[in-house]
């Protein structure tokens, strides 16, 4: 199972990459076997994405089981401001990681010095 923010993140690229190119979403490209997750999994991290104003135009058809819940074609789809925002930030932070985890191989800095960087403190 992957993790939340890997399936969002990927998620909201591709809605970004369609918004960017004027393109139309495609059930073959944003399903759950291409991202290598359940159908459960899916279904509960568009929930959350469209929860949290990641998304939308999606429309839920919650049914028991839940396994038979269904949603609406893609193509109405679209990513929101605040989607964007969390890309971007996302973004920054991974590229904040990476410099400071590189930093680390070559510089003779405490493990515990460096990762307390993304602490709160």
């Amino acid at each position: 199972m992957s993790s939340y923010a890997k399936v969002a993140t990927k998620i909201l690229k591709y809605s970004n990459d369609c918004y960017e190119n004027d393109l139309e979403p495609n059930i073959e490209s944003l399903n759950a076997n291409r991202l290598g997750i359940s159908d459960r999994q899916y279904y509960q991290t568009l929930k959350m994405l469209t929860d949290d104003g990641y998304i939308k135009g999606i429309e839920f058809l919650d049914v028991i089981p839940p396994e038979m819940s269904q949603i609406n074609h893609p193509r109405s789809w679209y990513i929101t401001s605040d989607g964007i925002q969390y890309l971007e930030e996302n973004s920054l932070i991974r590229k904040a990681y990476n410099t400071l985890k590189e930093a680390k191989d070559w510089l003779p800095l405490d493990e515990a010095l460096v990762m307390g960087a993304f602490c709160i403190q």
